[in-house]
């Protein structure tokens, strides 16, 4: 294709809906209709144009990630829930965000709120890290907070975290193997953070401060506790996902990290969640569906 075409090509384009953007649900809705469209225009005018329709159909699909205008609005409204968790796109179940995209066996933005990893080890975040010793009740016995061990610990690797590069701690949280770390990227995309082995994505942080808060947390338990490296990737995961419930100091830049209620859209659903975002560079830290509040402490 020549820079010219090219260039039409780019101007069509619309990445925010394709490439690792698109949405199945609406591309499986578009072109459905399509392909419908183009039965239509084949029994009505000529197969012949009724073909070239199709075709027109699905190659705006490819570059635009839809056909019809306002189509995630429509996926979202007029979609069954059931449908939609074919697809993955259901809202998640009441439970915390932990650390990256589940992706080859990588840390889940979404854990599963049982504990249960893939490896079918269930796993309890919190009475995993009561346990450990790592989590300990306040004064009063109201809630729950850092073990003052634990928190100077994990300070401490902090500073490690912000001066060195990332890879390291991506491979050992995303269990990325050694052979394969050569070839291990690491990018902030808007706030995200993401890992990705030869284009294939292994980890999604929702912002620098919780990648950095996963990463300082792994080494900690690494260092104190002979059980964690024994359990599968996904349940450490979860784990370090709970850890960031108690985070009361933004990792990145160390201002207040507070709680608010917030909608959270995605072009097939939006959902109210409780996020803990920093005061100071406004970075989300966590993210928890109001529901799992009743099993928080």
């Amino acid at each position: 294709m020549d820079a010219s075409g090219s260039g039409v090509v780019d101007r069509l384009r619309q990445p925010e809906y394709t490439g690792e953007n698109r949405c199945t649900p609406c591309t499986a809705v578009n072109v459905t209709i399509g392909v419908a469209l183009g039965a239509a225009v084949a029994v009505a005018v000529d197969p012949v144009v009724g073909a070239a329709a199709t075709g027109l159909s699905l190659a705006a699909i490819w570059l635009r990630g839809y056909l019809v205008p306002g189509t995630p609005e429509l996926t979202k409204r007029y979609l069954p829930e059931s449908v939609l968790r074919l697809f993955g796109k259901a809202p998640p179940a009441a439970g915390v965000e932990s650390g990256a995209s589940a992706a080859i066996g990588t840390p889940t933005d979404e854990a599963d709120p049982s504990g249960e990893s893939a490896e079918g080890v269930a796993v309890d975040p919190q009475s995993y890290l009561l346990a450990a010793d790592a989590l300990v009740e306040t004064d009063d016995g109201s809630d729950l907070t850092y073990a003052p061990w634990f928190a100077s610990a994990w300070r401490s690797e902090l500073e490690t975290a912000r001066e060195t590069a990332d890879g390291p701690a991506v491979a050992r949280l995303a269990d990325v193997p050694p052979d394969d770390e050569p070839r291990l990227s690491v990018e902030e995309r808007g706030n995200a953070v993401v890992a990705a082995v030869d284009g294939e994505r292994v980890g999604h942080w929702v912002s620098r401060p919780a990648f950095l808060a996963d990463a300082a947390a792994d080494r900690v338990l690494r260092a104190s506790d002979d059980e964690w490296t024994d359990l599968p990737q996904a349940a450490r995961s979860g784990v370090l996902g709970g850890l960031r419930l108690f985070v009361e100091e933004c990792p990145a830049c160390g201002a207040e990290v507070t709680l608010s209620e917030e909608v959270v859209a995605s072009c097939c659903t939006a959902r109210d969640v409780v996020v803990g975002r920093c005061d100071g560079c406004e970075a989300r830290v966590f993210e928890l569906e109001p529901a799992a509040l009743d099993g928080v402490e």
